[in-house]
C-alpha cells in the first residue's frame, strides 16, 4: 500500500466542506489525509474546523501553508476569480491541484494556469477541475451511447438550461452576482454545460455568437433594499430569504461576515448586479458540430433539457428538479408531480425507445460520490479516468463562457474561440 497523501483544502466555504474536507476526514482515510485549512477570513476557518469536529492548522497565509506543511495536494474552493492565484501557486510549488468548477473567470487567468501546468509538469504539478456534470448518471449514459455509434455522428447539441426562482435567485444575493467575482453565470454555471457539452462532443469549440442581459433581477425589481435581514420590504418581497434558520447561525454569519464584508443575503435587486439572468449561445465545434445554450435565472422552475442530434437518431434528456432545499418563497404548486429525468432515443429506424437511467445515491444527482472516488478513492498514481477533467479540457469551458461574455458586451458580435489563447 503507497503512503497516504497529504492535502490542504483552500476556502472553507460549504462547497469546500462538505464536497472535500467531510469527506477526506472521514471516507477516504486509506488514500488521504487533509492536513490544513487556508481561507482569508480566520474566523471562517474557526468555523470549519467546529463544523468538521477537527483541529486543523489554519493559515491566511497561502504560502507560508505551502511552505510549512508541504502538501502533496492542494484542492481549490475559493472564490472563482481567485481561483487562479492559488492554482498558479501551487503548480510552481510541484502540487497536484484539484479545482472546484470553474476553473476560473477569464481567458487571461486560462492562459496564465496553461502556461503554470507546461511550466511545473516536470516537478510534479499537475492540474484538474471537478467538472461533476461528467459524472451524472444521465449524461454518463448518454456519453456511452453516443461513443457506441447509436445516433450515428454528431451533428447538433442543444441544451437549455432552467434555474428557478429559489436556487436561480440565490446566485444574485451571493458574491456570484458580481462579475467581477464569478465571470457571470456563462462562467460560474454554465462552465459546467460547456464542459459536459464538449465532453460529448469530442471535439473543441471554434467561434461563437451570444446575447444576453440583466432583465428579471438587479434594477428590474419592484422594491429593493441592501439584504433580506432587516429589510423593510421583508412581508411584500417574493425574494426574501432567511438564510440563517436560528440565532446561533446568525450570530456566527455576522461576526465572519465583519471581518470580510460578505453578504449571504444581499438583495436581489440591488442595482450593481452586473450578471446576466438571461443569454443564449450559439457556437460551431472544430468538427463540425453546431451548438446551441441557453441559459435563464428567473425561470418558474428548475431543469434542463439536452438534445443530440446525430445521422441516425437523437437523443433527448429532459429534466426537473426539487429546489425545496433553497431560501425562497416562490414556488409552483403541483409542480412535485413532474420532478424527475427522462432519457430517451429517437431513431428513424427504430422508433422511440425510453431508456433506463441508473439510479445513485448522492448530492447532484449521484454524481459527487463518484467523483470524489475518483480522485479520493484511488491510490495516488491510479490513471486517470475518462471522467477526469484535465486543465486542458476544463479551459475550453472557460473559453466558451468568456467568448460569450465578450460577444455580449460587443451586441451579439462574433468570437473566435481558439483565438482568446493568444495575447492580445
Amino acid at each position: 500500500m503507497t503512503r497516504r497523501r497529504r492535502y490542504v483544502l483552500a476556502g472553507t466555504g460549504g462547497r469546500g466542506i462538505a464536497m472535500f474536507a467531510r469527506p477526506l476526514l472521514e471516507t477516504f482515510t486509506r488514500h488521504c489525509e487533509l492536513v490544513g485549512l487556508f481561507d482569508s477570513n480566520p474566523l471562517r476557518i474557526g468555523g470549519a474546523n467546529a463544523l468538521l469536529g477537527a483541529e486543523l492548522p489554519g493559515y491566511t497565509d497561502y504560502r507560508r501553508m505551502l511552505r510549512e506543511l508541504d502538501p502533496d495536494a492542494v484542492i481549490v474552493a475559493t472564490r472563482d476569480s481567485t481561483h487562479a492565484r492559488y492554482i498558479v501557486a501551487a503548480l510552481a510549488a510541484g502540487k497536484r491541484v484539484i479545482s472546484e468548477k470553474p476553473l476560473c473567470t477569464d481567458a487571461a487567468q486560462a492562459r496564465a494556469i496553461l502556461a503554470a501546468a507546461q511550466r511545473f509538469r516536470r516537478r510534479g504539478g499537475a492540474c484538474w477541475v471537478t467538472h461533476n456534470m461528467r459524472y451524472g448518471p444521465a449524461i454518463t449514459e448518454m456519453k456511452r451511447l453516443i461513443d457506441a455509434g447509436a445516433i450515428g455522428g454528431l451533428r447538433a447539441v442543444n441544451f437549455h438550461e432552467s434555474l428557478d426562482r429559489r436556487h436561480g435567485a440565490d446566485y444574485f444575493r451571493r458574491w456570484h452576482r458580481m462579475k467581477a467575482n464569478s465571470g457571470g453565470l456563462l462562467i460560474h454555471k454554465a462552465s459546467h454545460h460547456f464542459d459536459a457539452l464538449n465532453w460529448l462532443v469530442g471535439s473543441i469549440p471554434d467561434s461563437l455568437v451570444a446575447r444576453g442581459g440583466t432583465v428579471f433581477y438587479g434594477r428590474n425589481g419592484p422594491f429593493r433594499g441592501r439584504r433580506c435581514s432587516g429589510c423593510r420590504h421583508a412581508r411584500r418581497c417574493d425574494f426574501f430569504a432567511d438564510m440563517w434558520g436560528n440565532e446561533r447561525n446568525r450570530r456566527l454569519y455576522l461576526e465572519a461576515e465583519a471581518a470580510d464584508g460578505y453578504l449571504r443575503d444581499g438583495c436581489v435587486f440591488d442595482p450593481e448586479v452586473d450578471i446576466e439572468d438571461q443569454a443564449g449561445v450559439l457556437y460551431s465545434y472544430r468538427n463540425g458540430v453546431q451548438a446551441v445554450y441557453s441559459l435563464t435565472a428567473f425561470a418558474s422552475y428548475e431543469g434542463c433539457h439536452i438534445l443530440v442530434e446525430g445521422t441516425r437518431g437523437r437523443l433527448e434528456l429532459r429534466e426537473v428538479i426539487d429546489t425545496r432545499w433553497a431560501a425562497g418563497n416562490v414556488t409552483v404548486h403541483g409542480l412535485s408531480e413532474t420532478v424527475g429525468e427522462e432519457l430517451a432515443l429517437y431513431s428513424p429506424a427504430k422508433g422511440y425507445r425510453r431508456l433506463p437511467i441508473p439510479k445513485v445515491a448522492g448530492s447532484h444527482g449521484g454524481a459527487d460520490p463518484q467523483l470524489q472516488h475518483d480522485f479520493f478513492g484511488r491510490p495516488w498514481d491510479a490513471p486517470p479516468t475518462a471522467r477526469m477533467a484535465p486543465v486542458e479540457q476544463a479551459v475550453q469551458a472557460i473559453l466558451i463562457g468568456h467568448a460569450a461574455n465578450a460577444s455580449i458586451a460587443k451586441g451579439g458580435a462574433p468570437v473566435r474561440v481558439q483565438g482568446l489563447l493568444k495575447k492580445g
